[in-house]
């Protein structure tokens, strides 16, 4: 069956409009290569500026997207030009994709011998292999829960990817990274399925020898280049924390924990990392003996943490002993903790997975003030099979949020716009045209993005021509869309579209949006198209911008045509040759502006 990706409108809501355009021109000129489908993954090669080509990697579900993995180095938030530019290119051609079976069948057929005789054939030559496999195999929860999990392979594995011998690329700036943080990422979560099993100590074990491993190798080669790893360490305190509370630890083992920690905070310190591992100390010093939290796990009603108290991180240590009370089974002390902690989401989340659903419906409606509350317990829902309670709450959420005043709003912008956007999706595969539809203007209205008005336009069916009026009246009054130009151009309101960058420079429009405005807008607005397309053409040649000359013939082309249109060329002529006279001395730009003395 061939591949359903995501459409356009859909591709642009996962990227920025920056990333979006980039991936676009990446696609048009034929960058994507080796597309790939196995099974729900799909690959794909993407030249970039590298002379080795980036690998994209994508899982898809029906045309929804469940995980991106792109090697390049970009993390500014939404999915990179190259991961746009593949779905691009399997949009417009679907079948351009070759279909490969999935590595787990072709792994399955077979035997075990065969199997092991496959791994040994490549470790000679894969180096890393063998590290990452010693890794894997003493990491791996085991039947025996008490046998101690080897560190020593672990420990290995952490300094050679930290080392970046497993990610040879370069940043922007020539500097080697240390490590893939992808993979730096699963070296961590590593403890994960000891945490869930309740094996704190194992999870120590893991815990303990990656993070000596990260500080260490940080500190000596990593901490002045590296933007991302430092992230890792709140994660690893919070991780440390649930691993300590889980583990009967002597108070010997205590006090060298915590020695250990102190030495890894002290380090630290120094380059701004003050409380990455304040919430592990404090599980260390606290426990579970605090009386009256045990009174409060008992059932006790009582605030927690006390009102008297105030430590710096209790908020985050209630969230990590409400993760192991989880892991223990223990949901009675789970729910009081929660209650008295006001961890609303918590406490609702905990009594869908009891399936209590009309009390957890019914909590939420006395407790849930926030869009990104109804969103969580939505998900919760949805993930246990209660589907109509879903769109219900999350409808429920979405419309507390829309009957707010300005005065009085609680939501900030971002987790409205995620429970719409969620909504209008569910809702939609639901059959829920309604909830769909009010979900998809909501989103609209908060963002004002082309992705977010063209979904409103899906939904909406025969009911659009009544919308849209509305909808580009909301548009029109926004005081920040960036995408405002565009809309007008798709709905070929041309005239609109001039009027709204009116005699600005246009730098809220991406240059591509506007070079296409102008292309229509020539013979109606010659006047306002000359202006600025000179303007912009100005900037870059007076400044000598050698490597956007190219960029600045693009703007002038369409000067010369709404010169042409408006019955002027010989302004044009007399224009482009005062042009070449004052750039005579430029030689790579002379030529491009000689090239256009008869463009029009």
């Amino acid at each position: 069956m061939p591949i359903r990706p995501p459409d356009e409108p859909a591709i642009r809501a996962l990227a920025s409009r920056e990333s979006f355009e980039r991936g676009r021109d990446y696609w048009r000129r034929g960058a994507v290569a080796n597309l790939v489908r196995r099974g729900e993954e799909l690959t794909a090669d993407v030249q970039g500026s590298d002379l080795t080509p980036y690998h994209v990697r994508i899982r898809l579900q029906d045309s929804t997207i469940t995980e991106v993995h792109c090697t390049c180095p970009f993390e500014w938030g939404g999915c990179c030009k190259h991961i746009v530019a593949t779905l691009l290119a399997v949009a417009d051609d679907p079948a351009a994709v070759i279909e490969r079976p999935p590595f787990r069948d072709l792994l399955k057929a077979l035997d075990r011998d065969t199997l092991i005789d496959l791994i040994l054939k490549r470790l000679p030559w894969d180096p890393e292999l063998a590290g990452w496999l010693e890794a894997e195999l003493a990491a791996s929860p085991r039947q025996d829960r008490q046998a101690p999990v080897d560190p020593a392979p672990l420990a290995a594995h952490a300094h050679a990817v930290l080392a970046g011998r497993s990610r040879p690329r370069r940043y922007w700036d020539e500097v080697q990274p240390s490590g893939d943080a992808a993979e730096l990422r699963a070296l961590v979560e590593k403890a994960v399925p000891f945490l869930e099993a309740g094996d704190g100590r194992n999870a120590l074990r893991i815990l303990e020898t990656i993070t000596d491993a990260f500080v260490e190798d940080w500190l000596a080669y990593a901490s002045d280049t590296d933007e991302h790893l430092y992230t890792l360490f709140p994660d690893l305190g919070r991780m440390l924390a649930e691993a300590v509370l889980m583990s009967d630890l002597t108070p010997e083992e205590r006090d060298d924990l915590a020695t250990t920690i102190g030495t890894w905070q002290d380090d630290l310190a120094d380059y701004g990392l003050d409380e990455g591992f304040g919430v592990a100390t404090q599980a260390l010093a606290t426990g579970w003996d605090d009386p009256e939290l045990q009174a409060v796990l008992a059932g006790e009603a009582a605030p927690w943490p006390p009102a008297d108290r105030d430590e710096e991180h209790d908020d985050e240590l209630t969230a990590v002993r409400l993760r192991v009370l989880d892991a223990w089974g223990r949901r009675d002390a789970y729910l009081n903790l929660a209650r008295a902690a006001g961890a609303s989401t918590s406490v609702a989340t905990m009594l869908v997975k009891l399936d209590r659903v009309p009390e957890a419906l019914a909590y939420a409606r006395d407790t849930f003030t926030t869009p990104g509350e109804a969103l969580v317990l939505a998900k919760a829902l949805r993930e246990a099979g209660w589907h109509d309670e879903a769109l219900t709450i999350a409808h429920e959420g979405l419309r507390r949020a829309q009957n707010e005043t300005d005065d009085t709003r609680w939501w900030s912008e971002r987790p409205v716009v995620t429970l719409a956007q969620w909504l209008r999706g569910y809702a939609a595969d639901r059959g829920h045209r309604d909830f769909a539809l009010t979900a998809a203007q909501t989103a609209f209205e908060q963002t004002h993005s082309l992705a977010d008005y063209q979904a409103v336009k899906a939904q909406a069916g025969k009911s659009w021509k009544d919308l849209s009026p509305n909808l580009l009246d909301h548009l029109t009054a926004a005081a920040h869309a960036p995408d405002r130009v565009e809309i007008l151009l798709h709905e070929g309101l041309i005239a609109e579209a001039v009027r709204s960058v009116g005699e600005a420079k246009g730098y809220e429009t991406s240059d591509a949006v506007l070079l296409q405005l102008m292309d229509v807008a020539s013979a109606s607005h010659p006047d306002w198209v000359i202006r600025l397309a000179e303007h912009r053409a100005a900037q870059i040649m007076d400044s000598g911008a050698a490597g956007s000359y190219d960029i600045a013939t693009q703007w002038l082309q369409r000067a010369a045509a709404a010169y042409d249109a408006a019955g002027r060329i010989d302004e044009w002529t007399a224009r482009i040759e005062a042009l070449i006279d004052k750039h005579r001395r430029k030689h790579k730009l002379r030529p491009l502006l000689e090239a256009l003395r008869y463009s029009a």
